[in-house]
This record gives structure tokens, sequence and C-alpha cells, in this order.
């Protein structure tokens, strides 16, 4: 389990890495920051790959084990498979007591310092990140083009502005300079001089000459939904109980998520050995298909429920426990079923 741990976070986080670092490195940041940023993401990571890690790990030694008939020896010998599989009950509840951990404390808190991290490095390299000649695209839904530079301030200077996917804006400024907003925010505040705005809504076109405009340019990697993964599940009820409707709904399925993902230990802890019994001959190959199937039916039966929760079909409650609750009772089923041999 924890050779599996951190191979599972590096392949998660492989997608993450390469967007970061595509982001990051576009503004001049140091492998340093990267690094650290990257370290800040495990606690985020673990909520998914600790369960896993777990589930793999058990199909494969009780797998090896059931292959070289070992299994057979000790239930031959008198011993109860409820008492073969106490390790894994003993793990399965330091694994759930882990991830409890992580979801209440430590995911929010890695989840804010990434976002404050990533939100310091672009603040203070953005503004010296734009190079004349090159299509700058390290702001989301935005392209900036600038075909002069001089004593920090940019001359002709384009802006594509998609933030606003039903009313693109597209600028041309003679001149712009570019300062960070405060300490506190993540955004560059653009000064532009002498150009126009053009405003496209369907056959219109409108353009605006102006003198001066001032355009702010928020630097956050995610949405304003994102922010709610940084809150402990008080902040969250208490968020909750200021909404209403779907952002509600939003807000406590992403509360039960605090406690589903940890006792989902619980449920592989009785699921996990049981399985090792069908792992086959080759265990590692086995178990890994199975453990795969496990997760995959499980996540496709967590976005389901959600969904429903999410359009109205069932109350939040049932769309957040529903998954773990079926998954529990197969579990317990399946456990029983063995035991019982």
């Amino acid at each position: 389990m924890l050779i599996s741990l951190p191979l599972l976070n590096f392949i998660l986080m492989m997608e993450k890495v390469l967007r970061l670092s595509r982001l990051l490195s576009s503004v001049g940041a140091s492998p340093g920051e990267l690094l650290l940023i990257i370290l800040y993401i495990q606690p985020e990571l673990m909520l998914l790959t600790l369960p896993m890690a777990f589930l793999l790990s058990v199909l494969y030694v009780y797998g090896r084990m059931n292959a070289d008939s070992e299994l057979v020896v000790l239930k031959s010998s008198g011993m109860p498979f409820r008492q073969v599989a106490v390790p894994v009950f003993i793990v399965g509840v330091v694994a759930a007591a882990l991830g409890f951990f992580v979801s209440f404390y430590l995911g929010p808190a890695g989840r804010k310092d990434v976002r404050l991290s990533i939100s310091e490095t672009l603040r203070e390299r953005a503004p010296y990140a734009i190079e004349p000649g090159v299509f700058n695209t390290f702001i989301k839904d935005t392209v900036i083009y600038a075909d002069g530079s001089k004593n920090g301030d940019l001359s002709d200077v384009f802006i594509y502005d998609g933030r606003n996917r039903k009313r693109p804006l597209v600028i041309y400024a003679k001149k712009a300079s570019m300062k960070l907003v405060d300490e506190g925010s993540s955004a560059i505040f653009f000064n532009l001089k002498k150009g126009l705005v053009s405003l496209e809504k369907g056959p219109r076109l409108t353009e605006i000459f102006f003198d001066e405009y001032r355009l702010v340019m928020p630097l956050d990697l995610e949405g304003p939904g994102a922010m709610r993964e940084e809150l402990t599940p008080r902040e969250l009820l208490a968020e909750a109980a200021t909404q209403k409707g779907q952002q509600r709904t939003i807000t406590m399925l992403q509360f039960y998520r605090r406690f589903t993902f940890p006792l989902f230990s619980l449920s592989i802890m009785l699921l996990a050995p049981a399985l090792s019994l069908y792992a086959g001959k080759k265990a590692r190959l086995g178990g890994l298909a199975m453990g795969t199937a496990v997760f995959s039916v499980y996540y496709a039966l967590l976005i389901y429920f959600e969904k429903l929760a999410q359009a109205g079909k069932i109350p939040p409650a049932v769309g957040g426990w529903a998954p773990l609750l079926i998954l529990f009772t197969v579990s317990a089923l399946v456990f029983r079923k063995v035991d019982a041999r």
C-alpha cells in the first residue's frame, strides 16, 4: 500500500502538472515554485488515491495468497475467513481515519495553498511576462499581443477577451501599462490609452473609442465553484445555510463527499478480501482489473446520483450517500457469502 500510494498520486498528478507547467512556464516560474505547488496538490489527490492504494494492495496480497493456495491451507486448518481478513480490517480503519483527517483539514488547506501559490507566482511574474511579437495566453480565455515594449510600457496592444463567450471583446490600444491590483487579489490591472473596443453580438458590431480604458484581468485557474473545496465541513454547512436552489445542492454534495470518500475505505475492507478469491492465478493483473472495475462503477454511480440531485430529482442527501450505501451493502453481502463457505 505504501508503494502504491505515491505511484497512484504520480499518475493522477500528471494531468495537473502538465497544465500547471504550461501556465507557469509561460510567466517564467522557477522549478522550485512548481515543486512547491506539486507538494500542495498531494493532500487533494490522497482523497482518491488512499482508498485506491488500499484496494489494489489487498487484491494483490490476498490474490497472491489465494493463487499459492495459502488461503486454502488457512481455512482448512479451521481459521474462519473473517479472521484471515483481520489485517485488512486494521489497515482499513487506519486508512479511513487518515482519510477523514485529509478530507476535513489537510485537503482544504492544501487546496487553498495551491491557489495562493499559483496566484502569487502569476501576480509577481505576469506583468513582466508579456513578450513583444508573441501571442501570450497565460490568462485564461484571453490572448494578449504587443508589438513593442519600452520602459515597462507596451505599444500597439491587441487583446482578445473571451471570458464572456456570448459577447467577446476585441481591444486595441496605442499604449498600455500593467500592474498588480493589490497584494490580496489575483488580478492584473491594465491601463490602456488611445484605442477602441469592439463588441460583437450576432450581426451587430459596436465600436467604442477611448482615450483611457481600465481593464482588470483575474488570474484564478479555476471558477468560483472550486473555492468550495477549500472549505472545511463546518464552513460548507455555514455557506449552504445562506444559499438556495442548485447552489445549495452543490455545496451540500461537496459536504457529503467529505464523509463518503474516507468511509469508502471501510467498504473496501469488506469487499477486497472477498474479491481477492476471484483474482485468478495472475494475482497482479486480476487484482488490477478488479480494482479498476470497482472504482469505475463507484464513480459512475457517484456522478449519476449527484447529477440527479442537481437536477432536483432526488434530495441532496440521497445523491451524496446512495453510492456509498450501495457499495457497502454489496460488500457486506459478498463478504458474508465468502465467510460462510
